[in-house]
């Protein structure tokens, strides 16, 4: 029962990803077991941009346990991923079951979602830990049988995006957003040499501050998703003043 049971439980961890609510499928004559396998692992994300997969999984319905005695496999169910909140974002990575319980039947097909974006300078490794449950009985009796296990050897790369601004980690730096020209939404990322406190201002050409924010800036890499839904198309500036300095940079809105 418990490579079964542990065949299971993988499902469930290469399932915390994904964009959404996902749709279950699986290829016919499949068997049982997840798509992607861990060998394959999780897809890769790329710095700045949206991260999204479907994890599909199969639960088996029962298996043999020591060998020899038949065990119905009742549900497994995901108690909680860490590793997730780990990855520097502009939008939280977070994971949606479907069933939405999060409780997987035996026999059944479902999967998993995951979504996030990676913020610029994220690049690098993060591995996940998934803590899941599965649930059991001996066929034909009542006795339970409970199995909790932890998968710890998965992770999302998050690569390079070659098209995003280039920012130095060494010292006070402003990236120019991204994208640029863009037409509501765009990323301003920043790099700060010691925690502290930071202000964004928007401008217009003649120095009117059309937005402010203040940020409590941590050590490194800071990215704010600016939403200029408000403003009209045209060119603007923006700065990001801190104890280290002040630094101004021009971005373009353009909606056609």
């Amino acid at each position: 029962m418990k490579k079964i049971l542990l065949a299971v439980i993988l499902i469930l961890s290469l399932g915390i990803k994904s964009w959404g609510q996902c749709t279950p499928t699986w290829p016919t004559g499949g068997g049982h077991g997840i798509i992607p396998d861990s060998a394959t692992n999780l897809p890769h994300a790329i710095e700045g941009m949206p991260y999204n997969a479907n994890i599909q999984f199969f639960t088996p319905l029962d298996t043999m346990y020591l060998g020899t005695i038949p065990v119905t496999i009742d549900n497994v169910t995901i108690t909680g991923v860490t590793g997730l909140s780990v990855i520097p974002n502009i939008s939280p990575f977070t994971y949606v079951p479907n069933p939405a319980t999060g409780v997987f039947p035996g026999g059944s097909l479902g999967c998993i979602s995951l979504t996030g974006t990676p913020s610029i300078g994220s690049v690098g490794t993060y591995f996940l830990t998934v803590a899941v449950t599965a649930n059991a009985h001996i066929t034909g009796s009542s006795q339970a049988l409970t199995q909790p296990y932890t998968i710890g050897y998965y992770k999302i790369v998050v690569d390079q995006n070659t098209s995003v601004p280039s920012i130095s980690t060494s010292k006070f730096d402003l990236s120019q957003n991204f994208p640029n020209p863009f037409n509501y939404k765009t990323n301003i990322s920043f790099n700060m040499p010691a925690k502290g406190y930071a202000a964004l201002k928007v401008f217009d050409l003649i120095g009117n501050v059309l937005f402010e924010k203040y940020i409590d800036a941590k050590v490194g890499i800071n990215t704010i998703n600016y939403d200029a839904s408000e403003l009209a198309e045209g060119v603007y500036f923006y700065s990001i003043s801190t104890s280290s300095g002040n630094l101004t940079r021009r971005l373009i809105i353009d909606r056609k």
